[in-house]
């Protein structure tokens, strides 16, 4: 029989504190159940955990970069900025992995995404988008030919998420080209072809003011978020100092 572990149960195994427990669950590090309003973990997933990697891999400076990356504001401010600009937009590891939910996406991705081998698709498209030696151009196309914009955000120098935005057409298509593509991608992703066609009319066609406010806006929201990676890593440390000094207050007063 399985046997589940709380979270508390997982932190006191793992050697790492709440947050970082859910945030390996966010993304995709470790499988749960919810109960109600609990999680639940089987104990083989960290069984596995602790044979892949060491007990004190958690506080190395290359993971903490995953582990503290603020997913919560993140979202916040990503959803603002795809709700101004009228864009889809999204944050991913350095492997193309999501780390945010899609904000702003149009009747047409959140189509295409229903499928599951239309949802495959998007997520190779985005591991394509973020390769390091895939930037020809500042606009870069993804499988069904929208067009997006990726930014880096670091951690102490270091390449750490990108920012994607997009889901537009720079120009639209050819509508011969555009209905054979649709056509294909209806048998390829099993979706009907009438609401695909429906679906793609409403892909917006950005004008060139639209797409230099992308170019300039899609950085500074990256930067933003950066800063609040950089703002809670400093926090963290601080608590981790003020830890240290209670813990050496404790054993002088013992």
């Amino acid at each position: 029989m399985t046997e589940w572990l709380t979270a508390h149960q997982v932190q006191d195994i793992l050697k790492v504190d709440r947050v970082t427990v859910y945030r390996m669950l966010n993304d995709g590090r470790i499988k749960g159940i919810k109960i109600g309003q609990q999680w639940r973990f089987a104990h083989t997933e960290v069984n596995r955990l602790l044979g892949g990697e060491s007990e004190d891999k958690p506080d190395s400076a290359v993971d903490s970069m995953i582990q503290d990356f603020p997913v919560d504001c993140a979202q916040n401010v990503q959803e603002i900025y795809a709700g101004i600009l009228g864009v889809g937009a999204l944050m991913t590891n350095l492997a193309g992995e999501p780390l945010t939910n899609i904000h702003f996406a149009g009747p047409f991705c959140k189509l295409i995404q229903s499928s599951p081998a239309g949802k495959a698709a998007c997520q190779a498209s985005w591991r394509k988008i973020t390769k390091p030696d895939s930037q020809t151009s500042p606009f870069q196309k993804c499988h069904a030919g929208l067009s997006y914009v990726r930014s880096k955000i670091e951690y102490e120098g270091q390449p750490n998420a990108w920012l994607i935005s997009g889901q537009f057409f720079l120009n639209r298509p050819d509508p011969q080209e555009e209905k054979a593509g649709l056509e294909r991608m209806a048998a390829e992703y099993t979706l009907p072809t009438d609401a695909l066609q429906a679906a793609a009319q409403k892909i917006p066609a950005l004008a060139p003011d639209q797409r230099d406010q992308v170019l300039e806006w899609t950085p500074k929201v990256a930067n933003t978020i950066q800063s609040f990676l950089c703002e809670r890593a400093e926090l963290m440390n601080r608590l981790q100092q003020i830890a240290a000094l209670s813990a050496i207050q404790t054993k002088l007063t013992d």
